[in-house]
């Protein structure tokens, strides 16, 4: 096996042809910056320029059409059962319960006409993230659907126990790295409880596989079914291969 010493960085790399001079790093970059050269020296014309944003809106118009068949194909309809989803991972809290949690009282107006979130809602949101945070420990939470329980305990039957929900999401997408539009509300249950009343919240996932929503098709589809973008949070494309493949095939038909 023989090696040699790259001329730029001066590391020693196994050798893979008879003429080669650099690591497989360094010929990279020289790679890509003789095309970066190239593309300065050679920009393209403005024919150039309307055929290439002419070619990405049929594109994309292709990939629309695509992804409106197989979000079609998936629509549930009124016999929709959904399947309970088997946990992996569970963690729970508790907290006193009060009616500052309720979407009737969280929010206060001030004199100059803002809308504020009440101290006691704000307090008691700050609690449910640390508590959480706390709870959840060495869990990973995966990019992908977050599944809640909310038992919540009235001290009478004033108040609607469904009006947690807000004000409970909003302290738990403080503490994980997932944003609320994954989250599902897997039970949501109330009883009357006159001594010290408590509202308990669980969280948990029945996957650790990240994953993202196509926004072509709207579907939930691992990272794997996407093209690699350095430049995404996720180090995906937005618009899943199936899609991409489905609208090629109608442009083909179409032409």
């Amino acid at each position: 096996m023989k090696f040699i010493l790259c001329q730029d960085c001066g590391s020693v790399t196994q050798r893979s042809g008879a003429s080669q001079k650099f690591c497989p790093a360094c010929s990279e970059k020289r790679d890509i910056d003789r095309k970066g050269l190239w593309a300065r020296e050679h920009p393209p014309s403005a024919v150039q320029k309307d055929k290439r944003t002419a070619n990405g809106k049929r594109r994309n118009a292709e990939n629309r059409a695509a992804g409106l068949v197989l979000n079609r194909a998936s629509k549930e309809s009124i016999a929709w059962v959904g399947a309970e989803p088997n946990l992996i991972w569970l963690a729970r809290i508790s907290v006193a319960f009060s009616y500052a949690a309720s979407k009737n009282h969280i929010y206060a107006m001030r004199r100059s006409g803002h809308v504020a979130l009440r101290k006691e809602s704000r307090a008691m949101r700050d609690e449910i993230t640390l508590l959480m945070r706390s709870a959840i420990g060495k869990h990973r939470v995966a990019h992908n659907k977050v599944w809640l329980d909310i038992l919540v305990q009235k001290p009478n039957h004033r108040g609607d126990a469904i009006n947690v929900v807000d004000l409970v999401c909003d302290g738990l997408k403080e503490c994980m790295p997932v944003d609320d539009r994954w989250f599902c509300i897997r039970r949501l249950d109330w009883q009357i409880v006159k001594d010290d009343p408590r509202l308990y919240i669980g969280v948990g996932q029945d996957t650790d596989e990240d994953a993202q929503v196509c926004s072509y098709c709207g579907q939930i589809k691992p990272l794997s079914a996407f093209n690699r973008a350095k430049g995404r949070p996720l180090g995906v494309g937005r618009e899943c291969k199936e899609c991409r493949a489905l609208g090629r095939q109608l442009g083909k038909k179409a032409r």
